[in-house]
Formats: structure tokens, sequence, C-alpha cells
């Protein structure tokens, strides 16, 4: 299962007041980060106002993250008719769309099971295995609000294409790299690239689909998000099998065959997606369109990021007192109030994260808390496939079928808030249980002594509990997030919510590669996977007890707890 959520939601609200007839209405949100509306039924505590999620996710369109322009602004801006497209076209362009999210994610969750394979085949060594998966990561993140800033200058057609053909072609490249050092350097090039593909994605939706298509559109989109999350693993299991050596290994032909599925459709998409300007292109000049893309900011985030996680791996292979640890570490607790007080200086307007940001109730609690979310499945995926491959010596693809439950809970989950969204009704109680259950996940998941022989009695009653509750967190922080910001700020909030998700997952897997080297043995000594997963033990313990502590129910202007009205979610 990968660690990426389907970003995408469609809602529809039964509205009835003293003055109207009963309607409904729709409204596609296309936040980075799945912002996830939920219905209210009156009570007391935390109940979500509909109406104003509604119209944040309205307003998320004139966001310059992740969110996309409404398409009535688009055409409004642009003084120029959009051109009609064909139902098939339309169609078309959709399963573009959905096959970069596929990919988005499979450049995640399949290298659970190929990090094991290029760390050999690379001589990546023990403690630096972590930078496979997190040198993608990382500069994906880094990227998505400055991609999303790019589409509104310029032209988010042009963002996508070329950013997939840019994905294509380094897959490519990376298929044939001989060391570690370029693998590194390249997939995170890759990790830029494909940081182009989801805000571009969401604003070329909206522009492409008629309004009344957008429900059925988002939904479909969101969907293939969540089967590409159960998907993934099992893809790289299947390709596992491939046998050769060298240049013929099968991580290589991974990235082959994912440059084979790419570059083509890409090509095609010159051709297939209208020509579209972003909603900021006309109204601004060029001199002010670099000054908005806040290049100074994007190079201060990534540098903090990398140098963060840079130290944590330094540490973990080579010594916690070490200047290779001390030096970057340090360095990135310099590099982070940095990037915040070159943020307070701009304009709003400029700034990738506006000042105000952070004086929303609940946002910096809700931020810091993402940082777990994607972290409790890696560090259990990640520990358990190269367990089950390298102890056991099962295959790939075996050991993808054993982490499945995982993924298909989530997905049940992922249903189950769909058709019955009341359960999520009241973002605080969904966080709280989700969160006990992923606490009781990891307190099973440090019993074992052997992993395959207390696989169905341990293991597998622990995924199922804690994937379904941490899918439930990841709803709820997402519901929590949209209540507490403005409607202006929908689009920025869900893109910090992702870039939180993806960090956290980084520092996880880093602090994890350090853990697996306590006690001599490595994955072979159960000791060090049992440290690792009390490190998440306590995590998730820390950031429950914190967000219980911490987290305030919102109210509306008159002090009462809101009210609102039944919604029905998919994403």
């Amino acid at each position: 299962m990968s660690l990426e959520i389907p970003r995408t939601i469609t809602i529809t609200v039964d509205d009835t007041s003293s003055d109207s007839f009963p309607h409904t209405r729709t409204v596609s949100s296309t936040d980075m980060a799945t912002v996830v509306p939920t219905p209210v039924l009156k009570g007391k505590e935390e109940a979500v106002d509909i109406d104003g999620v509604c119209m944040k996710l309205e307003k998320a369109a004139d966001e310059e993250a992740a969110a996309p322009s409404d398409s009535a602004t688009l055409d409004n801006d642009h003084h120029a008719p959009r051109e009609k497209l064909s139902q098939s076209r339309k169609w078309t362009l959709l399963g573009v769309f959905a096959l970069a999210m596929f990919i988005d994610i499979w450049f995640y969750s399949a290298f659970f099971i190929f990090t094991d394979v290029i760390a050999v085949d690379l001589n990546v060594n023990f403690a630096q295995q972590s930078w496979v998966i997190t040198s993608y990561s990382v500069t994906f993140a880094a990227f998505l609000l400055f991609w999303g800033r790019v589409s509104d200058l310029y032209s988010p057609s042009k963002v996508f294409s070329w950013g997939f053909v840019t994905l294509g072609v380094l897959s490519l490249v990376i298929s044939f790299l001989p060391d570690k050092y370029s693998f590194f350097i390249i997939r995170a090039l890759a990790g830029i690239a494909g940081a182009c593909l989801i805000p571009a994605s969401y604003r070329l939706i909206v522009f492409v689909f008629e309004p009344h298509e957008h429900g059925r559109a988002f939904t479909l989109y969101g969907i293939s998000g969540a089967i590409a999350n159960v998907t993934g693993i099992l893809i790289a299991g299947v390709i596992d099998l491939i046998p050769g050596g060298g240049q013929m290994t099968n991580w290589r032909w991974f990235f082959r065959v994912i440059s084979i599925i790419i570059l083509p459709v890409a090509a095609s998409t010159f051709y297939l997606i209208p020509a579209s300007t972003g909603k900021d292109a006309e109204n601004t000049d060029g001199k002010a369109k670099w000054r908005r893309l806040d290049l100074v900011g994007v190079f201060l985030m990534l540098s903090a990021i990398v140098l963060l996680i840079l130290g944590l791996t330094l540490g973990a292979s080579y010594g916690w007192k070490k200047a290779g640890f001390l030096v970057p570490f340090l360095l990135s607790w310099v590099l982070f109030p940095a990037f915040f007080i070159w943020e307070a200086r701009l304009p709003e307007d400029m700034a990738l994260i506006p000042t105000k940001t952070w004086k929303i109730p609940n946002m910096i609690v809700l931020t810091v808390f993402a940082l777990q979310i994607y972290a409790w499945w890696g560090v259990n995926f990640l520990a358990l496939v190269e367990v089950f491959t390298t102890v056991y010596h099962e295959s790939a693809i075996l050991a993808a079928v054993r982490m499945l439950p995982q993924g298909i809970i989530a997905f049940a989950v992922t249903l189950l808030l769909t058709f019955v969204p009341r359960l999520v009704a009241r973002p605080r109680y969904t966080i709280l249980i989700g969160m006990t259950l992923g606490l009781i996940s990891y307190i099973l998941m440090t019993r074992p002594g052997d992993w395959k022989h207390d696989y169905w009695r341990l293991l597998f009653p622990a995924f199922l509990l804690g994937s379904g509750g941490m899918m439930a967190v990841f709803t709820g922080t997402n519901v929590g997030i949209m209540t507490a910001v403005p409607e202006e700020m929908a689009g920025v909030a869900g893109a910090i919510f992702q870039v939180a998700l993806q960090m956290g997952s980084a520092i996880g897997f880093s602090v994890q590669a350090g853990l697996f080297t306590i006690k001599e043995g490595g994955l072979t000594n159960p000791t060090n996977i049992h440290a690792s997963f009390y490190f998440q033990l306590g995590w998730v313990a820390l950031w429950l007890i914190g967000f219980a502590v911490l987290y305030r129910p919102s109210k509306n202007d008159s002090g009462d707890e809101e009210t609102g009205k039944k919604v029905i979610m998919a994403h």
C-alpha cells in the first residue's frame, strides 16, 4: 500500500431553507491533500459547517497552491471561450490524469519492495537505504507549492505535459545508472518532475470538464488513486520476478516499464490537452511573475528538509556525535526559521506560505500532527517487507500479499466514510479513535519474535486495526484543516498538509534506519525491528496526547457549536 492517499473529493449538499425548495449542488475540491468534507449533525462539539466548507472548496480554486481555478473564472479571466471538447476526449484526458496519479503513487510504494535489491546492486550501505525512498519524496514535497504557483502564473497544461515527459525521460535514465550517488540525484530530480503532475492535474480537470461533470470526474479520479494504493507493491512484486543481473536487474525494468508507459502518453498530452493559461497569467507581468515564484523560499524549504534528513541518515551511519550528523542537522534548524522569516517579509500574494496561515486556530496543531500519519505506514511497511524478503527469503510478491490487508482495509474505510459520512462528522473524535487503534496496532507489532509464525495471530489483526484507524485519522485531519482555515486559505493549507505528510515519512524512515543498527545483526535481529516499532509507538502516543490536549473544537461567530447538513463524500 502506498503512503500517497488519493487527493480529491466530491460532495453533494442537500440544502433546504424556509424560502426555497430543496435542491442539490455539487462542489469539487481539488486541494493538494484531499480535504475531506463531512456531514454535520446537530450536536455539541466540533460540528462542521457544511455551507462554510462548500464556500472554502469553491474559494480554494483561487489559491496558488494545488487547488484548481474554477472553470468559469478561467473563461472570464482569459477573455476567450473555452474549446468545446468531445466526451471521448474529456474522459481520455481524465484517464491520463489518473495515470499520472498512479505513477506518482507507484514511484513511492514500489520501493518498499525494491529497496533491498537496489541497495545490493548499487552498494548502498544499510543505514542509508531509506534514501532509496526519501530521495524522491523529499523533493516531491518541497516543490508542490512551487508548481502550483507556476501553473497559476503560466500554464497548467504545459506544466503537466513537460513534467510528465521529464519524469518519463528521467525514469529511463535511472534504469541505467551505475552507482548510488547518481541514483539519488536523478531520483530527486524525478521527484521535482513528479510534483508537477498533481497541482496541474487538479486545475486541468476543472478546466476540461463542465461544472456539472466535476462530481463524476473527481470521484473517478479519487477512486483511481485508491486503486493505485492497493496495487503499488503488487506491481513491484510482479516485476521483481523478472530474472537477470547487472543492467537486467528487476528494479531497472520497473523504471523502464514506467518510462515506456509515460513517454507516449506524455507526448500525446501536447495535442490532447487544450491550451490553457493560469488564473494569474494575464494580469501579472513577467517581472512580477518571477517575484511571485518565490525561488528563495523554495530553496530555503528544500535545503532545510534535505539537511534534516541527511543529518539523521548520517547519524545513523556514523554516529550521533560525529560532524556528519551535527553539521547538517544543526544547519537545518537555522534554515527552517530563515524560511519563515523570509516568508514573513513578503507580501501575502508573493509568499509561498503567508504568515497569517499560522495564526489560524488549530492550524499549527494539525500540521505538526500530520507529521506522523504517513510515517505510521512507512515504518512498518519498510521493515516487514525487508524482513519477509531478506530474512525469510520469501518472494517479493508473497511479501506484498502479506502487506495487502493494510491497503484493502484502508480502501474499505475510504468507501465507508464515503457512504456513511456521519462517522467523520466530528474530526476530533475520529482522530482520537483512529490514533488509539494505530497505537494498539503497534503494540501488537512489537510482540512477535518470529514474524512469519506470528503473522495471523498478531500481524494480521494489527494491520486491520491500525491501517483502518489511520485512514480515519487521515480523513479526520483533512476535515479539521478545512474547517479551521478561512475559505481563501484552503489551497495553501492543503498544500502545507501534504508537505507535512511527506516530510514526516522521511523523518520516520531516517530515524528507523539508525534503530536498525543498534544491535548486531540488522534486520535478522528482532530487537532492532522492535526498537523501530517502539519509536513509532512512542511517536503515536506522544502525538495522541498532544492532540487531545491542544486541539480546540471550532465554533461559529455566535459561540454556538457549528451545525450543518448531510454530505456525500468520495475520494
